[in-house]
Formats: C-alpha cells, sequence, structure tokens
C-alpha cells in the first residue's frame, strides 16, 4: 500500500489510556498515513528513537487522561534538546477543566506544538490539518489563534523541564 505520508502515534508517559490511539490510528489510515503507533505510555525515549528512525511527517500526540498538557510539555522540550524537529500536534483531555483548554492551547502552541486540538470540535479541526497537511506539508500549517479571554490574565506557569 502506497501512504500519502508517515506518521508516529503516541500518548505521553502518563497516560495508559489505549480506545484513543486505536481511533487515531484507523483515522490517520484513512487519510493515507502509514502509521507507527507507539502504544500507551510513551517513553520518550520511545518517541525520540521511532522520530529518528522513521523520520515522520507527523507526530501526533493524543492524550485523555486529563494531565496531558505536563507530558506533552516535557515531551516536546526533549524532542527539541535531541535536535528533532517534525511538526507535531497534540489533542484530547489535556487538562483537567475544560475552562483551562484556552490557555493550554495558548502556551503549547507557543511551546512549538504546529497545533493543539481539544474541545467538541478537536476531530473536525484535525481532519482539516490532515487534508491541508496531505495538500501542502505540514510544515505550512498555521493554527488558528488560541482565544485569549478578558478574564484570562495570567500565563500558565510551568517549571523548566529538563
Amino acid at each position: 500500500m502506497n501512504s500519502r505520508f508517515r506518521c508516529v502515534l503516541c500518548t505521553v508517559e502518563s497516560d495508559s489510556h489505549l480506545w484513543n490511539l486505536v481511533y487515531l490510528h484507523k483515522l490517520l489510515e484513512e487519510y493515507g498515513a502509514c502509521v507507527r503507533n507507539l502504544g500507551t505510555c510513551t517513553p520518550i525515549g520511545a518517541v525520540t528513537r521511532a522520530l529518528r528512525e522513521d523520520r515522520p511527517d507527523l507526530l501526533v500526540v493524543s492524550s485523555v487522561n486529563g494531565h496531558g498538557f505536563h507530558g506533552a510539555r516535557v515531551l516536546l522540550s526533549a524532542l527539541r534538546s535531541d535536535g528533532l524537529a517534525v511538526p507535531c500536534v497534540v489533542g484530547g483531555k489535556l487538562t483537567t477543566a475544560v475552562s483551562d483548554d484556552d490557555r493550554v492551547r495558548r502556551d503549547l502552541l507557543a511551546a512549538g506544538y504546529l497545533d493543539v486540538f481539544t474541545g467538541d470540535d478537536a476531530i473536525d479541526r484535525f481532519r482539516v490539518l490532515l487534508d491541508f497537511g496531505i495538500a501542502q506539508g505540514f510544515s505550512s500549517w498555521h493554527a488558528e489563534p488560541a482565544v485569549a479571554t478578558p478574564w484570562d490574565g495570567e500565563q500558565i506557569t510551568t517549571p523548566e523541564v529538563r
């Protein structure tokens, strides 16, 4: 089977959920991707190895345990430290409070994620990214700016990850 693009799919180290990975794996294949699914509780070392070995067009990070925000930051920091510059997207239930979604999205976009998919329209927006990436290349994608609500004047601060 000819693939339209190569993709590594993973979750964060703290997330043991599998259903989201199975769903995304099938969705990505539907779009013609050759998917390497690294499974649950993905160690950062496994992600960096897969990126070096496969040289994918896209890294998809999914988390549904409500703690993905921190894990996504740790993962991206490690990838950047190792000099790996693959387009990365993240989505799912990244915090335990939906009210934090906009702030988390702003923070993860600022950290270097190509896009962040949360909320009821996450899969629809992810499909738009896939269509665009197949046609024009994932690196060319420009995410919609994150919403900055007036009552949300403070930035989320997290300790520096090493």
